[in-house]
């Protein structure tokens, strides 16, 4: 009776622990579906579906459908040398010109020595096409469901009620959908396949095969869709270039398997008439073996993966494989849920919500919308063992994507990367952690052929390819140097999240490499600081006062930022590591002696460059690195810095530049949400919702979508709530007056904390804490402060006033 009674009690302290477990549980999730009553008609009205390797994008027609497919290792080239063999004696000659003053000269010989070839294209794999009966079709629906990641297209003609399910399955790397109708024997559709890419069709029994090649090397004809100039080292070409034995191969292969009715084939065509039902499964495959293995020569069997992926599935039920689907993707979607409240428009279709927004910025529930297909975004293109997200994700419709649909190191490759820990997505942040570590490898060339330096280095941009040399067009962009050390800040920071000890050894010789060379590399200037030289700030100009235009410098604000940034990540890392104690010593000499952000005597704000230059361009806030990424500018610690760049956001009010889209609404909202000004920090996206967001709910940037404002703003939205980037778990720091009541549940703060927070009338009214580890929290909350020792899954709940 006695252990009856313990029973019982235990029972009723566990069902207790899991109701007030923060994050969020299956049975208090809420519908969250984006929504249309129209097919696409163009690839920005499409639905993005993916699995981290395979993207499509649905446009949902009636009469005939397509799904853009991509994957996500099919890029043009293969490894080559690209290294830079000549600058190397011209350095000592450039770094004399720019203290000097003779920026100018500068300039010329690095943009005549220093850059290199282009990097590769990310390119299209091709086009699942159905072609269906004629329809006049009604009551047309098509949804993305963000609970399950399901599509499903619905609409009624001639008395029957037809419907599409579509998913990108991670467990079955397969796109699957089904077919079905109310009525037996009204399923009937033509299927093919087709490539922008040179390719074959063949049909095997039930299955449509294309085998296509990739070009051997993409020629940039500019670079950018606003750049219609011929720039580059490479020669100018209009057209990819195909050369026999070079170049990725991939197989797109498509199973038909229909229940009742009759099939035939025609040419390339699988033809099913009059079935009761349909279910068709796609998946891809390249050459592919690893960033420096010809792919040609050394490649995967690309069509035995297909084979294997399809024959595995084919005795699979469709709703054994949609739950697998949905056992894999939900519980990692599940895992955060933020509410700003409802209103009446929750059910409207996104363009038309978009609409109303532009006219009366009137919907809070759009906000949190935007902030789950954001999470939704990270999972469908980003998981581990894949490559990382690129400019445009895993989806591309272009032989000639803007910017190459590349990893571009100054800021959007690492943007996309803002919400995987915070939003309890850590396992997504992988990718970029490998990517990074990959980079290290070419990296170490570059710092020995073009500096002559240990350790290992990576510029602008990047490729498959790992290449990690400065590219074409001009210095202004190309001889970025802190590109490793901005990747190294999300080596360390998914250790601060996580606390992998493990996993810090494994990454640690990345970060030290890392450090080495700027220990190497950096100059001194004529007050005896170390600097960056030559140096630029990201793609910014400056006007000098005797009316210069230039952008080579010396030790720019945002290189500086960055550099003490890893030099303290590593003294810490091996510091937990314990040892490398010459090494700590080195790095303390180094950041005693690295130029200090400097406030402008002129303007009051912090100077982009060494010297009191003017900035010449209208755009980009370079400078703010330590606000917006780091951690060396807060209000709390470093209030004169915070007021500097108060002071310039309101005056240069950096969100209202070109669209307000792509890393111009990341950037200025996440530094407005750090120096706890939420109403700010909700305007930037405001306008970003007005001017940039299309009609799928993508963001246009460069005339084409660049995923980075997705993800760049649902960091900035789960920042509003949360932060711990200084030390602190901080509650509620930029809390926009547009939502004073709501509810976000499963953020993730540093140390291991997970938090539910809930709020009314703007004032916080409970949060909730649960640790994974041995570890102290520190939680402010206004002028609150309060620290608490937790214990590994300990929980702890507290009202608005920490108690």
């Amino acid at each position: 009776m006695h252990r009856n009674w313990i029973k019982e009690l235990i029972g009723i302290f566990i069902a207790l622990n899991v109701l007030f477990m923060p994050g969020c549980k299956k049975s208090d999730r809420k519908t969250i579906n984006i929504l249309f009553d129209s097919p696409a008609t163009s690839w920005y009205e499409a639905i993005p579906i993916g699995n981290g390797s395979i993207g499509g994008m649905v446009y949902g027609g009636i009469n005939s459908d397509t799904i853009k497919i991509n994957e996500e290792t099919l890029w043009s080239g293969e490894p080559r040398n690209v290294q830079n063999y000549r600058a190397k004696p011209y350095l000592p000659k450039i770094r004399e010109l720019l203290p000097e003053d003779k920026t100018n000269e500068a300039q010329k010989l690095i943009n005549s020595v220093m850059l290199g070839p282009w990097d590769e294209t990310y390119l299209p794999a091709g086009d699942l096409v159905l072609d269906m009966e004629e329809h006049n079709a009604t009551n047309y629906r098509r949804k993305l469901d963000l609970n399950s990641g399901v599509v499903t297209i619905e609409y009624s003609s001639g008395g029957v009620d037809f419907k599409r399910e579509v998913f990108a399955s991670y467990p079955d790397k397969a796109i699957v959908m089904h077919i079905s109708a109310n009525k037996s024997g009204k399923i009937s559709f033509t299927s093919s396949l087709a490539s922008l890419l040179r390719n074959e069709v063949k049909i095997e029994g039930n299955q449509v095969i294309l085998n296509g090649k990739a070009h051997s090397h993409s020629f940039h004809k500019r670079r950018s869709p606003y750049d219609e100039s011929e720039i580059g080292v490479d020669l100018v070409k209009k057209y990819p270039e195909y050369e026999e034995g070079v170049g990725m191969m991939f197989q797109i292969r498509l199973m038909i398997k229909e229940k009742g009715g009759t099939t035939t084939v025609d040419k390339n065509s699988y033809i099913v008439k009059n079935a009761d039902e349909a279910e068709l499964i796609l998946t891809v495959a390249t050459s592919y073996n690893g960033f420096d293995k010809n792919p040609f020569t050394e490649g995967k069997d690309y069509d035995k993966i297909c084979e294997g992926r399809i024959r595995k599935i084919d005795d699979v039920s469709y709703k054994k494989l949609k739950q697998n689907h949905i056992d894999d993707y939900s519980p990692l979607f599940s895992r955060v849920n933020l509410d700003l409240g409802t209103s009446p428009r929750d059910t409207l279709p996104i363009p038309e919500r978009l609409k109303k927004y532009k006219e009366d910025g009137e919907d809070p529930g759009l906000t949190a919308l935007y902030f789950h297909f954001g999470r939704y975004l990270l999972i469908s293109s980003s998981r581990p063992g894949t490559q990382p997200a690129n400019l445009q994700g895993i989806w591309s419709n272009s032989l000639t994507p803007s910017w190459s649909s590349n990893w571009t190191l100054n800021c959007n490759a690492q943007i996309n990367y803002w919400p995987a820990e915070i939003c309890n997505l850590s396992e997504c942040h992988l990718p970029l952690i490998e990517m990074t570590k990959e980079l290290s490898i070419d990296g170490a060339k570059t710092a020995k052929n073009l500096y002559g330096c240990r350790g290992w280095i990576a510029h602008h941009n990047t490729d498959i390819w790992r290449t990690t040399q400065p590219v074409g067009g001009t210095g202004m962009w190309a001889i970025y140097q802190v590109g490793s050390g901005w990747l190294c800040h999300h080596l360390w920071e998914h250790f601060e999240f996580t606390l992998d000890t493990n996993y810090l050894k494994e990454v640690y010789p990345v970060l030290k490499d890392a450090a080495i060379f700027y220990m190497d590399n950096l100059q001194r200037d004529k007050e005896d600081h170390l600097v960056t030289s030559p140096s630029i700030s990201l793609e910014c100009s400056y006007k000098k006062p005797d009316g210069t235009i230039g952008w080579a410098c010396m030790g720019s604000s945002m290189d500086m930022q960055i550099i003490r940034d890893l030099f303290q990540n590593c003294r810490e890392a091996a510091t937990i590591l314990r040892g490398d104690k010459d090494f700590i010593t080195d790095l303390d000499k180094s950041l005693e002696q690295l130029l200090p952000i400097r406030i402008s005597p002129t303007t009051g704000w912090i100077q982009p460059w060494k010297d009191d230059w003017v900035h010449y361009t209208d755009w980009g806030t370079p400078h703010g690195w330590g606000l917006y990424a780091g951690n060396q500018i807060s209000p709390l610690e470093t209030p004169e810095f915070a007021d500097a760049f108060r002071k310039e956001l309101a005056t240069t009010r950096p969100w209202t530049y070109m669209t307000g889209g792509s890393w111009v609404a990341a950037i200025s909202s996440k530094m407005a949400v750090r120096l706890g000004d939420g109403n700010m920090a909700q305007t930037a996206i405001d306008r970003h919702f007005k001017d940039a967001v299309l009609p799928n709910l993508t963001n246009e940037f460069g005339k084409s979508w660049q995923i980075d404002g997705n993800l760049g703003v649902t960091a900035s939205i789960a920042e509003m709530l949360l932060q711990s980037h200084t030390g602190e778990v901080v509650l509620l720091p930029a809390l926009p007056d547009k939502f004073p009541i709501g509810e976000v549940k499963g953020l993730s703060a540093r140390g291991g904390f997970i938090l539910d927070i809930k709020w009314e009338n703007g004032k916080m009214k409970e949060v909730k804490v649960k640790s994974k580890y041995n570890n102290t929290c520190k939680l402010r909350y206004d002028k609150l402060v309060r620290s608490i020792y937790m214990k590994p899954g300990e929980l702890i709940v507290l009202n608005g006033e920490l108690k």
